[in-house]
Formats: structure tokens, C-alpha cells, sequence
């Protein structure tokens, strides 16, 4: 919708320049009764929001993130002369509870994303809001944002979006002036501003909130201060109290890890650090308007930590899963923590503080574990429109994020989040809108990679910019990038084509199947050995890439499954150890995905699982961040290939239970929650049978296959029996 619609007659406000970190406070009556009354509000970029006194919402970092609108002059876009699409989000607030006959709103404005020092600011912070009140005989009044406001400086004094805030409280003290008779007489006015050229939107995604607190335990002390282990890396605050009255400055920094001499590790500290300046009284401190990654926080002596808050997007954990194998328990539990972690103001990211972008390469690879994970439904929806908004409407060129900032990719991988997304999106959730609204973008990206093609191969992206195959391979990256390019547009093709079917749309069916053709024989051109029958010489999981798309011959497959079985651990990045995993499982090689799964190699989980991570580290040899969910992909297949939870129709409306038992896993219970219901499977394998107890939600057709065996499963809970065959 435009301004006017969301807004009507309100104007939008900003200190314009003078201070990043305002509190904005104005006072308002009302002369009737009230029946009735909302506030829809955006504060660009994070806002918390006040009536009379009080916090109207525990919503954290709102408005969600998005590409809110063109930044001055298009500067990350004019090289390349792309046109992208904008939006920005408000919220939308029931506020009957909190007014009275005599008011005050109270506003705390921060850049958060809008205006950052990782990229061009969009501008500087600004307010809106329209206040609508309904009297008991149905008469509307209305409190629109304007120049009746002003602004003072808030107690963050200094803020960094990425490292952290400064707070004095002793400098600027104004108890009380988010209430009524509050003396602002030296507030200063606020510039009345054009709104944003952009589309508005009712903000629907879940936002950020404190979703537990953690006691944490102090573990050393050095010259500089005390030490405190929270237990797990989290995303969040730490939370702290002066020892003593009086003003004090108390400083504050946070670590992924420890160093050596048990300090602070500068390295994972990723320059997080805050100062709070008291006042003596009695408060807790903690970080207002960002949030840190960290699992270690150590503050000067004259304070002590009294909590972590662990902050991220508002999403419920709707599945389990726990076995006999540690390691498989600890990759579940370690998933679902690291995207959780990584789920921030609307986005997923790449993680929460280094960059904190929602790169579509990490987005496209982990949202099925996501979606089959959480309740994650409405998340994923805000994000499709950041994936469509990221995509240049005259090249049809997806970026490497979304929302985009300048950063880094490839064509591949990357941008066929475009049709990856929205395809997992319907086949978890059966919304066909979905695959209506992308399919023509997916089109439209087809014809990009077609314009940075060579011989019917991409080999280039944008000009300058990374192009990028697979990624955070634990050797120096051999796999060729443009044979794994090509491999996403030949997977994005299948998509496409499932998709035209779904749609009733034939004709654009075979034209995409002679386009797969063309595609398909240049890749095999290039990459495969005849003499061999290797792909890109069976490097870093080349053959599984060709394998999953239908390439090579019998020896493609044979070779790859002789490597890993001679190298008993994973060689690839962030696409290549999915889809080895996925290959293996899906070619009867059952054990030799659950070996690599659990090596006891020096690339793998177990390797993060006993040098004490708790998160999915960047890179197997924990180079760079230790918060990055990517790896993390191949969590799904404890469910849909160990448990065996199939989705037969969309929407779950169909199942097919077709656990893959393997030696060495003797017992796993594990479940998801679909649309129908709770979908749980759990086994346990006892002399010569194996025990299951399947429940399958109600109105929803379900089969159980299992080494040829064959049984129709009844709505509720399912007990049985089959041979063991010496698994």
C-alpha cells in the first residue's frame, strides 16, 4: 500500500542528523470513552514504543529488516545499472489497554539496519505513526505523527549496530519522560520529512524477543575483569549489575571462545564491546537496540553478570529428535540452536554479528531443515518477498542476499534461491501461490545466467564480484565453480519444470525440458571423463553433484562411493557435504551416509562436537565465525531418510514412513510438526525385530515401506513389527 494508505495525513519526523539514538515523547487527550484503538507505527531502523509509562510490546528490533527503499543515488546498484524493488514494514499495535484521557507516546528510535556501518545508509532514523481511537458510538479520533513531537538524546550515547552501545546514565538522565507532565521544555524540535518512496506494509513476520534467560557461570578473572560462561553460544545480551553505588563505567565485551590464558579471545570477539556509565541506581544493563553472538562475556570488576537474554525471532521449536548415536543427538540439537541464533529482525543470516545478511546461497541450502524444524511458516513468507525485491527487474539477476547489501556469491547457488525457496516453501506448506508468483522471476533469472553464459555454461556474474561455486570447502576450494553453477541452473530447471506441471503450463514444460537438455549436454561436455567416468575428476563430491541430476554412467556413482569409503570423512563446502549425504542416502549407501555423518575425521561433526561447539562453526577447521547455520542442511535427513518422514503430496497431505536402517544405530525417535498434525517415528531394533511406534495426524493418507515391507498406517498412534535382517 502507499504512505497515505497506511498512514493517512501523518508526516514523518527525524532529528536529521543531530542524533542517531533519540528519544522521541509528545502528549496528547482524548475527549471521549474508549471502545476501540490501534497504533500502526514504523521507527527507522528499530524502534521500542511507550504509552504512559509502559512498554507496549516486548517486540525486539522492529521493523523487521528489508530493502526499504533506494538508497541515494542507487550507490551499490549504479555500476551495474540494476533496478531492485523496496518495501518497508510497519507494525501494528492494540493499544485500548494503555490510553487514558491524558496521554504520552514514547519512542526510541536506533539506525539498526537503516543506517549501519556495513554499508551506504539508506538515511537517517525517522518516525511515523497514526493512532486511531473509536469511541463507544463509533466515532473515530485520530493522533497522527508530526511536529508536536520532540526529541531529546537517549541514554545511548554512542551506537554501533554490529559492535555495541554506549549507555550513560549518568550524562542524560530523564526518568519519567515517557509519562505525563514530564518537563521537556529544553527538548528540541524534529524536522518534518518526505516520506520514503517505497511500498508499506502490515509487518506479519515474527518478531525478535527475549525467548529465555540463561544464568551463566563465572569462570576466571583477569586484570581486566571477570569471565562468564553462558554454556551454549548464543544470540542475545548479556546481563549486568554494579557491585557499588555511585557513577560508575563499566565495560563490557563478548567471545565466541577463550583464548589461551582463559581471556577473551580477540578473534571470535568479532568487536563486540559496550561501556555503561551508571548512576547509582539500582538497574540491570544490557544492550537495548542490537544484540551480540557470543557464548563468553567478560566485564570490568566493578560489575557482575547477572543473566544472558537470549534474543532471536519470536519462531517455536515444533519437532524433536534423539537416538543413540551422540553425535546424531548433538547435530539436531545443534541445528536447531544455530538457526535460531541466525534468525534476526526477518532474515535468516549467515550469522549474528559479523555480517548478519541473509545471503540467499545459506538461505536456499538451510530452509528446508528450517521449515521442517520450526514453526516457521510466516518467517519464510517475509523472506520470499526479500528474495523477490533483491532481484534486478530489468536483468532479472538474483543478488547474493536479501535484503541486499553489497557482498559476495555466485550466480549459482546463490540465486537459485529464487525458485529453491518458494518450491520448499509449497511442497512443506502446499501454498500454490507461491509457485504462481516466482515461476516468471525464475524465468527471468534463466535468462540472466543464459546473458553470462559461454557455450551454454555460466562462467561469470556480476563483473567485480565474486562468482562463486561451493563454498568453505576444508582444503582450498577445487570443485570448479562453473561446474557447480551449472549444476544449480540444471536443479533450478527441474524445479521449473515440476512447478509448469503443477501449473497446468505444457508448453513451457518442454521448453524447459529442451532447455535442461542443451544445459545438461554442456555440462557433461565440459566436466565429464569418459575414461573415468568422473565429473570435474571427483573432487570435493563432483560425482554426487552429476549423480543427483541424472549425469554420468554407473562408474560415476561407484568412484564417488569408493572415495568416501576410503576417506571415511567429508571433503566438500556448504552444497557438496548436502548433497553427498543426500546421494548416498537416496542410492541404497545408507551406512556410508551415516559414517560420514559421524566420522571421527578431522572434517566432521563429531571433530565440532568434542572440541566443545555448540553452534555450527564457518568453516570445518573453525576459521571465522563460530555461528553459521549452513552446515547444517543435512539435519533434515535425520528425519526424512534415518526416520523416513516423507512428504508425498504437499502440505503433508500424503506421507510415505520409509525409515533407512543402518548398522550401528540401534534406536532413534524423532518427530516434525506438519500442517495435518505431529508426525512422529520412533524405533527400536531388539534381537531379530525391529519395534515402531508411528503416529500419523488425522485426515492425513500414510504408508510405512521398509525392506520390503508394506503397511497402510492409521490415523493416531501405530505399533508393529518387522525382521530385523540383520541390520
Amino acid at each position: 500500500m502507499t504512505q497515505t494508505e497506511m498512514f493517512g495525513a501523518a508526516r514523518w519526523v527525524s532529528p536529521d542528523g543531530a542524533c542517531d539514538t533519540p528519544y522521541i515523547r509528545g502528549e496528547f487527550s482524548l475527549e471521549n470513552d474508549i471502545a476501540a484503538a490501534e497504533i500502526i507505527i514504523c521507527g527507522l531502523g528499530f524502534f521500542e514504543l511507550y504509552l504512559n509509562g509502559r512498554r507496549v510490546s516486548e517486540d525486539k528490533f522492529v521493523p523487521v529488516n528489508s530493502d526499504f527503499h533506494a538508497y541515494p543515488e542507487q550507490e551499490c546498484f549504479k555500476a551495474f545499472g540494476e533496478v531492485t524493488s523496496h518495501r518497508i514494514y510497519a507494525v501494528k499495535y492494540d493499544i485500548k489497554a494503555f490510553l487514558k484521557k491524558k496521554n504520552c507516546i514514547g519512542v526510541l528510535l536506533a539506525p539498526g539496519w537503516y543506517k549501519n556501518e556495513y554499508c551506504a545508509p539508506y538515511g537517517e532514523v525517522k518516525l511515523c505513526f497514526r493512532i486511531r481511537v473509536t469511541a463507544p458510538d463509533g466515532s473515530i479520533a485520530e493522533v497522527l505523527s508530526g511536529d508536536w513531537l520532540k526529541w531529546a538524546q537517549s541514554p545511548i550515547t554512542s551506537y554501533s549496530f554490529h559492535h555495541g552501545e554506549t549507555q550513560d546514565f549518568n550524562a542524560v538522565r530523564l526518568d519519567g519522560w515517557n509519562k505525563t507532565g514530564f518537563d521537556g521544555g529544553e527538548w528540541h524540535d524534529l524536522a518534518l520529512i518526505d516520506a520514503p518512496e517505497t511500498r508499506y506494509f502490515l509487518q506479519d513476520c515474527p518478531a525478535d524477543k527475549v525467548i529465555r534467560r540463561i544464568a551463566p557461570t563465572l569462570v576466571g578473572e583477569t586484570a581486566e575483569g571477570y569471565i562468564y560462561d553462558a554454556g551454549e553460544n548464543v544470540s542475545g545480551t548479556p546481563v549486568i549489575r554494579a557491585r557499588h553505588g555511585g557513577v560508575e563505567t563499566i565495560i563490557m565485551t563478548a567471545s565466541e571462545r577463550l583464548d589461551e590464558n582463559g581471556g577473551i579471545e580477540e578473534y571470535t570477539r568479532h568487536g563486540q564491546r559496550s561501556v555503561f556509565i551508571t548512576d547509582g541506581q539500582p538497574r540491570e544493563y544490557a544492550l537495548r537496540m542490537t544484540w551480540y553472538g557470543f557464548r563468553y562475556v567478560m566485564v570490568s570488576k566493578n560489575a557482575e553478570v547477572v543473566g544472558v537474554d537470549v534474543i532471536h525471532a519470536d519462531v517455536p521449536v515444533t519437532s524433536g529428535f534423539t537416538s543413540d548415536n551422540t553425535v546424531l543427538n548433538w547435530i539436531y540439537d545443534t541445528c536447531v540452536r544455530t538457526q535460531l541464533d541466525n534468525m534476526h529482525a526477518g532474515i535468516p543470516s549467515d550469522c549474528p554479528h559479523l555480517e548478519r545478511l541473509g545471503y540467499t546461497g545459506d538461505g536456499e541450502l538451510m530452509c528446508e531443515t528450517a521449515m521442517l524444524l520450526l514453526d516457521a511458516k510466516r518467517f519464510y513468507r517475509k523472506w520470499l518477498e526479500d528474495i523477490a525485491d533483491s532481484q534486478d527487474t530489468v536483468s532479472g539477476h538474483v543478488q547474493y542476499t536479501a535484503p541486499y547489501f553489497r557482498c559476495g556469491g555466485g550466480p549459482g547457488g546463490w540465486g537459485s534461491a529464487i525458485i529453491e525457496v518458494p518450491y520448499t516453501y509449497y511442497q512443506l506448506y502446499g501454498d500454490r501461490t507461491v509457485l504462481e508468483e516466482f515461476l516468471p522471476r525464475t524465468l527471468k533469472y534463466f535468462d540472466y545466467l543464459d546473458s553470462v553464459s559461454e557455450d551454454d555454461l555460466v562462467v561469470t556474474d556480476q563483473p567485480g564480484l565474486w562468482c562463486l561455486g561451493d563454498w568453505c570447502t576444508p582444503e582450498e576450494i577445487a570443485i570448479p565453480a562453473p561446474f557447480v553453477n551449472n549444476y544449480f541452473y540444471i536443479k533450478s530447471i527441474d524445479r521449473a519444470m515440476e512447478t509448469a506441471e503443477l501449473l497446468g503450463k505444457t508448453a513451457l514444460k518442454q521448453a524447459l525440458a529442451a532447455r535442461r537438455e542443451k544445459k545438461a549436454a554442456a555440462l557433461v561436455k565440459a566436466y565429464f571423463d569418459p575414461a573415468t567416468g568422473d565429473f570435474a575428476g571427483n573432487v570435493q563430491g563432483a560425482n554426487a553433484f552429476a549423480v543427483e541430476r541424472g549425469l554420468g554412467d554407473e562408474r560415476t556413482l561407484l568412484r564417488m562411493v569408493r572415495h568416501y569409503e576410503e576417506q571415511t570423512l567429508y571433503d566438500t563446502g556448504i552444497f557438496g557435504t548436502d548433497i553427498v549425504t543426500r546421494v548416498l542416502f537416496d542410492k541404497g549407501y545408507d551406512r556410508l551416509a551415516f559414517e560420514l555423518l559421524t566420522s571421527k575425521g578431522k572434517y566432521g561433526f563429531y571433530h565440532w562436537m568434542v572440541n566443545g561447539c555448540t553452534t555450527f562453526p564457518e568453516y570445518w577447521t573453525f576459521k571465522r565465525s563460530q555461528n553459521h547455520p549452513m552446515f547444517g542442511a543435512v539435519t533434515k535427513y535425520l528425519f526424512t531418510r534415518l526416520l523416513g518422514i516423507q512428504n508425498a503430496a504437499a502440505g503433508f497431505e500424503k506421507l510415505v514412513i520409509e525409515p533407512h536402517l543402518v548398522k550401528g544405530l540401534d534406536q532413534a525417535s524423532g518427530f516434525i510438526t506438519a500442517a495435518p498434525g505431529r508426525i512422529a517415528v520412533a524405533y527400536e531394533k531388539s534381537g531379530s525385530e525391529v519395534s515402531f511406534v508411528i503416529s500419523v495426524p488425522r485426515g492425513t493418507e500414510a504408508v510405512f515401506r521398509c525392506r520390503g515391507f508394506e503397511k497402510t498406517l492409521e490415523a493416531g498412534e501405530n505399533r508393529f513389527a518387522i525382521p530385523a535382517h540383520g541390520i
